[in-house]
């Protein structure tokens, strides 16, 4: 039983760095092989080419230039050559291509699995959202029961079943949006993206990695292929892919989360703030902008609230300027420092390039306990800080004492 929506967010977190791991560790080696499959194909290709070479100039030697003879020496090396050429091509480098594909699939059913669990969630918390739906099932059946609660709780895992099997990725969000009432964010995730994705998981699972017709209608081709060529999952491309599904997962997560567990509102709205600062120090800075854009329209209701939302502001600031983004000037218009704490007066220093006297500001903090060593080295706020070197030996001076 999903014990909350935080419960299914901790999972897909966890599902997706587990993956990043998988395909970030496995993929050097796997490239250092196919590397090095290359390399004993190359060796047996030119040693094979070089035998063929040195018994024809052997021949030359004992026979004079005997056309006759080279050549049907000539054809009997020709297919010693082109045998060892047939073993080349077994040694295929597809290392890489396997641990890409495997890495992508486990991608796309993290997704599938998060919208499974949402689905579950919900019902089984609002089962009279299935007060009118129609169930068909025989009295023998129901005497399995040993209550109503339990064949209740059955008839919404095959509610869910049914859901997952029967519709469509598309028809699933739109049950999302439409049936359930949580929005999809449209203006923030990128759901084309996210469709060719799975089309794209759909050609290596049920057509051999090969472009087709339907391919192309449902995704409208946006990487100009052709009907028969070969798709395939390099680095960036799955990069992207994470980090679509990322966004998108997240997203949705937060919206559940507001709708159905609004008694947890304070978790939510700082995960939204952690994952925002996740992601400035991996230097995924359209995320951050985007992750912190959602949060925007958030209206905090206590102190706790409130913190995190200026903290995301922040974040979402450090973004726009790593980018030379000219919104950040908007964004700074809207972070009020007046009544905050030393570090909030710090960040909004170094978010306007102003460091006049900013080492006595950051010993405010320290004196608080709002600011200690290892943060100051790792925050991505005080990266331009540690750059100036007079400034960032006060500073650790400061922290040293």
């Amino acid at each position: 039983m999903i014990e909350s929506v935080e419960s299914i967010y901790n999972n897909y977190i966890d599902n997706l760095n587990s993956v990043s791991l998988y395909f970030n560790k496995f993929g050097k080696l796997a490239t250092s092989e196919d590397e090095n499959i290359n390399d004993t194909s190359g060796k047996m290709f030119n040693d094979a080419f070089n035998e063929y070479q040195a018994k024809i100039e052997e021949v030359k030697f004992e026979n004079g230039e005997n056309q006759e003879e080279i050549l049907k020496i000539s054809q009997r090396h020709l297919r010693k050559l082109a045998q060892r050429l047939r073993k080349r091509n077994n040694l295929s480098p597809k290392n890489y291509e396997i641990l890409s594909n495997s890495s992508f699939l486990m991608l796309n059913n993290y997704f599938e699995y998060l919208l499974a669990d949402l689905l579950s969630y919900y019902y089984n918390k609002y089962s009279n959202s299935l007060n009118e739906k129609e169930f068909k099932f025989t009295l023998k059946e129901l005497s399995e029961y040993e209550s109503i609660n339990e064949a209740i709780k059955d008839l919404i895992v095959k509610e869910i079943e049914t859901l997952i099997l029967e519709k469509s990725f598309n028809e699933l969000l739109v049950h999302f949006e439409d049936k359930l009432k949580i929005p999809l964010e449209k203006n923030l995730v990128n759901w084309n993206s996210i469709i060719e994705i799975r089309e794209r998981r759909h050609l290596i699972v049920h057509n051999s990695s090969t472009v087709n017709k339907k391919y192309i209608v449902r995704t409208k081709n946006p990487y100009n292929f052709n009907i028969g060529d070969k798709i395939t999952i390099d680095k960036i491309y799955f990069l992207n892919s994470l980090k679509e599904f990322k966004l998108a997962g997240l997203l949705l997560l937060f919206n559940c989360w507001g709708n159905w567990d609004k008694d947890n509102i304070n978790r939510a709205i700082n995960e939204i703030m952690v994952q925002s600062f996740e992601d400035l120090n991996l230097k995924n800075y359209d995320t951050v902008a985007k992750i912190c854009k959602y949060a925007e329209v958030i209206i905090p209701k206590n102190s706790e609230q409130e913190d995190n939302l200026l903290r995301i502001k922040i974040n979402h600031a450090i973004a726009l300027k790593r980018t030379n983004n000219p919104k950040l000037s908007e964004i700074l218009k809207t972070i009020k420092v007046g009544t905050a704490t030393p570090i909030f007066k710090v960040a909004h220093k170094i978010l306007c390039g102003d460091f006049n006297d900013i080492d006595s500001e950051i010993k405010k903090a320290i004196i608080l306990e709002e600011l200690n060593k290892d943060q100051y080295l790792e925050w991505p706020i005080f990266e331009e800080v540690r750059n100036i070197t007079d400034i960032d030996t006060k500073v650790m001076t400061l922290l040293n004492d």
